[in-house]
């Protein structure tokens, strides 16, 4: 498994066949999908990181994972997950600057220890991102009707969730990272760079 920064021509049509197959009945009801905006902002977006990478940070995570066609064997480059968080959030009592996760999305097929890893992994690159950009706190939210255990991984990490909400302010999340960032750099290639600014 590696995680990369999601660039603009190679990862952007296997992060919309996963929101939109995977996740987008979630909205169904709520708000009409398409595709073809989410492809767009998304290509913006990750096209932007390539030379801002203060204002948003996308990430992929590949990996090898069971082929869907050919029982016992394994397809490789596949997209496990991603990552997608901003900044620029704030309440309506406060100026602190808000870094908001849009999306912690990983393949439902795999098996639960690995779903859980990966979100750990996307909290741990969120508090690490948020604090290489001196953001202040660090939100998530669900979008997901079965969000238990979601926030549950959240609440474990020190966040305090309010409803559905988990909301943590970034110098503990940096504090209750595993290993004092000495795991970061192997773990997440694509933040080496915001490790050397503190």
């Amino acid at each position: 498994m590696e995680w990369t920064l999601a660039h603009p021509l190679h990862d952007v049509g296997d992060i919309v066949e996963l929101s939109d197959s995977v996740y987008g009945h979630e909205a169904d009801g709520i708000v009409t999908r398409d595709r073809g905006v989410f492809e767009h902002r998304l290509t913006v977006a990750c096209t932007e990181q390539l030379f801002n990478k203060g204002r948003e940070f996308i990430a992929v995570c590949r990996g090898l994972r069971p082929s869907r066609f050919n029982e016992g064997s394994y397809s490789e480059n596949q997209l496990l997950g991603f990552c997608w968080f901003d900044r620029g959030g704030y309440t309506t009592y406060s100026n602190e600057d808000i870094s908001n996760a849009k999306f912690h999305h990983v393949d439902l097929t795999l098996p639960v220890r690995l779903r859980v890893r990966l979100i750990n992994e996307m909290i741990d690159q969120h508090i690490l991102w948020a604090h290489r950009w001196g953001i202040p706190i660090v939100c998530s939210t669900p979008i997901r009707m079965e969000h238990d255990g979601f926030m549950k991984i959240h609440k474990k990490r020190g966040f305090v969730v309010n409803g559905s909400y988990a909301w943590i302010r970034t110098e503990k999340g940096v504090e209750c990272l595993p290993g004092r960032f000495s795991i970061q750099p192997l773990l997440f290639p694509c933040i080496t760079v915001y490790l050397s600014v503190p």
